[in-house]
């Protein structure tokens, strides 16, 4: 484990269950929602979800980022996250004018960058996560 891996896994905290709150169009400049379609145990996709609220300054003056599971609030970390998930690590990072990235690094060394809700690419659409097939 790296020294840059140890801090990040000593700002996780876990999550309290609450449920993932929509995405709604005047949410633009203060947030941001990731989707990332996973296979989980035995084949079936889980849909995770980060959630970054910018602005959102807290008493030390970091903001978090939140990782959903189907729609459950799993876990929470100061910005830069890493977050544990089945075969690999959602890595978030923050700059001065947005999130600089978001992406799940397998236990390999290749990276899949996680899709924005759809919102946040086009200015339009529906703000729910991709549907899960089982």
């Amino acid at each position: 484990m790296t020294w840059k891996q140890w801090a990040a896994s000593k700002r996780l905290k876990p999550g309290d269950g609450r449920a993932l709150q929509r995405f709604r169009w005047w949410q633009l400049p203060l947030r941001s929602l990731f989707w990332l379609r996973l296979p989980g145990a035995g084949g079936h996709a889980r849909v995770h979800a980060v959630d970054v609220r910018h602005w959102a300054r807290l008493d030390s003056g970091r903001i978090r980022a939140h990782l959903f599971l189907d729609g459950r609030h799993v876990a929470e970390s100061k910005l830069p996250a890493a977050f544990p998930v089945e075969g690999g690590v959602i890595e978030v990072a923050m700059s001065n004018y947005g999130i600089r990235r978001c992406h799940y690094r397998p236990l390999g060394d290749s990276r899949v960058s996680s899709r924005p809700t759809r919102r946040r690419r086009r200015g339009g659409g529906r703000a729910s996560p991709p549907a899960v097939r089982d």
